[in-house]
């Protein structure tokens, strides 16, 4: 990982200025980055690109009570993406062939422009319908033109520096345990520790996938850090669901590797375990002594979930069918946020599937389900592990609503993810270019 910040010192720097800027002159960050992205075109580093995405958006996830100032990203996120996706609508010749992953989500992307129509906030609902579908359009193409210029090189560096972003958690605590601490659970640079678990989630899936379709990327002691600092991070962020949703995946990878029909038996069978121990849950709990991380006192209320699920399925009541339009989940938990926080509730739905559904309706839902499936179906083929992602993913957007949002350090995860699973370009490698 050092080699990684000789060779990338240029995006050392360049990270360092927006922080240096976005502490001392806050609102310069709106056109900081912007021209940030211009740099590092006309320099071709089309890598940096991305990773200075990732940053930018774990950044713009960071929470008052961290560091005040740093509340600029929140804002200036949007002025990077468009950036990024306006040199890659100008310049899209430069990405052909395009990748697929937007096309199989184009039907979802068609239909969301409908339920904006029931909107109560048309130009809020629009700004995220658009940036969703920027999002699809524009990451796969990235990190697969990044692959052809730089190979393998590429899939290396994006795992060190995600991983090396973990560690910066390190960093705060130094500063201030209350930094980096929320509650007595870690949470690094991000957020909450929901949304580091989450990252750490979605980054062991990364990693995996990776270091399947090309085994010898990795030295073995490279694995063991990578694999290692996630898995730290993760039990560290005390967060339950992502724990079992990378319990789901790293379990059932090796079924899927065999057979999908050995997978989804596997599955069934974990169902019906998890049904007997989630009845003796406490008990379990107690007799490990584990009463402490896994926050037992909240463990029947689902730390206020289940409440805020109840009242976004009243509210969905009014959306059914076609929804309110992208945003409409954030318009009504703003709008009631007096009435949840006097219930104990703080924060979103925390269901991907509520969100959406009051966002773009059943019908809507239901494509994107659809499209989701598709694609890791068809993935499948060349990836078999792909069902198992699909399944763990599918577990975890049920307790966060992650998958919902476009800009934020997780949904661009999964599209790499995506990317990588689907492009026969990455997964045949070999094939393409024998020795």
């Amino acid at each position: 990982m050092l080699a990684f910040f000789r060779e990338q010192w240029q995006l050392v720097l360049v990270m360092l200025i927006w922080l240096a800027t976005g502490f001392y002159l806050q609102q310069a960050v709106l056109a900081l980055l912007p021209l940030s992205v211009l740099f590092f075109k006309s320099r071709d580093l089309w890598p940096e690109i991305l990773f200075g995405m990732i940053i930018v958006l774990v950044l713009s996830d960071m929470q008052k009570d961290m560091f005040l100032k740093m509340i600029v990203f929140k804002n200036a996120k949007n002025f990077y993406i468009i950036a990024v996706a306006g040199i890659f609508l100008l310049e899209t010749r430069r990405f052909a062939p395009l990748s697929s992953v937007f096309n199989i989500f184009l039907p979802f992307f068609v239909y969301s422009i409908f339920p904006l129509v029931f909107s109560n906030n048309l130009f809020m609902g629009l700004q995220k319908t658009i940036s969703y579908a920027l999002m699809f359009l524009v990451v796969p193409n990235y990190v697969l033109y990044c692959f052809r210029r730089q190979g393998w090189d590429f899939f290396r560096n994006l795992v060190h520096f995600m991983v090396i972003i973990l560690l910066f958690g390190f960093v705060l605590q130094w500063m201030n345990p209350e930094y980096s601490h929320v509650m007595g659970r870690f949470r690094g640079l991000f957020g909450n520790p929901n949304g580091m678990a989450i990252y750490c989630y979605l980054l062991l899936m990364l990693a995996a996938v990776i270091n399947a379709v090309n085994p010898k990327l990795f030295h073995w002691r490279e694995r063991l850090v990578i694999f290692g600092v996630i898995i730290y991070f993760l039990i560290s962020s005390g967060s339950r669901a992502s724990l079992a949703s990378s319990l789901i995946f790293i379990l059932f990878h090796r079924f899927f590797a065999y057979s999908a029909l050995l997978g989804l038996v596997g599955l069934v069978f974990m169902i019906l375990a998890v049904e007997v121990v989630s009845s003796n849950f406490e008990a379990i709990i107690i007799a490990l002594g584990l009463q402490s991380y896994f926050r037992l006192e909240t463990l029947e209320e689902g730390s206020g979930r289940y409440f805020a699920w109840d009242f976004a399925w009243g509210h969905i009541q009014k959306y059914f069918v076609f929804g309110g339009g992208f945003a409409n989940d954030e318009s009504i938990m703003r709008r009631y946020r007096l009435y949840l926080e006097s219930q104990g509730h703080q924060g979103g739905v925390h269901n991907t599937y509520l969100s959406m559904w009051l966002n773009v309706g059943i019908v809507g839902l239901l494509i994107f389900l659809r499209s989701l499936f598709l694609l890791f179906f068809k993935a499948s083929k060349l990836v078999p592990m792909s069902l198992a992602i699909m399944f763990s993913v599918f577990f975890s957007i049920m307790y966060e609503s992650w998958l919902v949002g476009s800009l934020n350090p997780y949904t661009i995860v999964l599209i790499m993810i995506m990317t990588v699973v689907t492009e026969p370009e990455v997964v045949r490698w070999r094939e393409l270019n024998p020795e």
